[in-house]
């Protein structure tokens, strides 16, 4: 492939126009922005789609990339539980559980055209047979990936307090289960129509805002909420690199605290997800990786692993939404201490009703810091 052409694939926004004229070339861009789509929905567990579902299955249980049937038992256990049942499955369910060949389908796209999540080689090419020598492993209910998801947000840059908050899940399939529940409820809600932002918060959003809050309480079994924030005059670092610092050590000390209480067991993955709209470019987003991952390493070797740190559109996220909530309520609380409204309400609320417990640390290494986290 020309350079020209490999550019307009990997730049699907430039040369739009050029590509227009060149079937081929067009219908690559689109597999690409189609590809990037998914996977920016995977990541933010938005789950709207079946697509994105499906995806979500492929890539918690590795084994359902071999076999279809594999695939379609999770999905039906994760996203259909109150229909699907593994004693023995009703005729009548048969109707209302998503149908395989739609699910099979959506499998197909995502590993033949976007080459996502694929199948090893030799079930590619015998995938029928091995259908039939995967019965064990189906009925042995195959294990998901040990992964913690992260989601990041950062607030307070032109106040007192710079503030990273995060949202830890701290199993693969609890990402399903709390964004399901944040979509039913939000549906039903007077926030039906809108991203949900700490700064948008109005005089008359407390009553849903206690509704969500519930949501979340209800469903924190796998949750946990780490906060960290340094005072800007006590620092002589750039913002960006204040930032990228709050980012790393709430990464470090996160992960130590979660191994301390007994809260994650080893090995496991880290995924971190970060509000696209954040200031950190893609050089400061694989510094921090490496730099929290040289830090892990020296403690548990390769039993914990920042596996990526990417960002998305906060809209394709609702856990990156929940961040934002946290982070807004605690830059309400320290930057703005002596202020009395609503706002100041709905900060203390949500401290209150999530049991987010402000613990100050220091911080080896980020001059003066302040640690909150339960």
């Amino acid at each position: 492939m020309l350079d020209a052409d490999q550019d307009a694939i990997d730049n699907p926004e430039d040369g739009v126009g050029e590509a227009a004229d060149d079937p081929a070339i067009a219908k690559q861009i689109k597999i690409e922005r189609e590809k990037k789509e998914l996977l920016n929905n995977v990541a933010g567990c938005n789950y709207s789609h079946q697509i994105t579902r499906v995806a979500g299955i492929l890539n918690l249980y590795p084994d359902a990339r071999n076999s279809d049937i594999t695939l379609t038992i999770k999905y039906w256990e994760t996203f259909q539980p109150e229909i699907y049942n593994p004693a023995g499955i009703l005729p009548q369910d048969l109707f209302k559980l998503e149908r395989l060949h739609y699910i099979v389908r959506a499998r197909a796209k995502i590993q033949n055209e976007y080459g996502l999540f694929p199948a090893s080689q030799a079930v590619s090419r015998f995938r029928k047979k091995n259908e039939e020598a995967m019965l064990d492993a189906v009925i042995s209910n195959p294990a998901p990936k040990n992964v913690i998801s992260i989601f990041s947000d950062e607030t307070g840059k032109t106040h007192d307090f710079v503030i990273v908050a995060s949202v830890w899940v701290l199993g693969g399939r609890a990402t399903f289960k709390i964004a399901d529940a944040i979509k039913k409820w939000k549906e039903n809600s007077l926030w039906a129509k809108r991203e949900i932002h700490f700064a948008k918060f109005g005089n008359r959003d407390m009553e849903p805002l206690l509704e969500y809050l519930n949501v979340i309480a209800s469903n924190s079994e796998f949750l946990s909420f780490k906060v960290i924030a340094v005072q800007r005059a006590r620092t002589r670092r750039s913002i960006e690199d204040v930032v990228a610092k709050l980012h790393e050590y709430m990464l470090v000390k996160g992960a130590e605290h979660e191994v301390a209480q007994n809260r994650i067991t080893l090995p496991r993955e880290v995924d971190v997800t970060l509000d696209e709209e954040q200031s950190l470019d893609a050089i400061a987003l694989e510094e921090i990786k490496n730099n929290a991952n040289q830090s892990i390493r020296h403690r548990y070797g390769d039993q914990l692993t920042i596996a990526e740190v990417r960002t998305i559109p906060s809209q394709k996220s609702p856990l990156i939404q929940l961040a934002d909530v946290v982070a807004g309520a605690v830059h309400r609380k320290l930057n703005f201490p002596e202020e009395r409204g609503h706002k100041d309400e709905m900060a203390a609320a949500i401290i209150n009703t999530l049991n987010i417990a402000l613990e100050t640390e220091d911080v080896p290494g980020l001059d003066v810091s302040a640690l909150f986290k339960i």
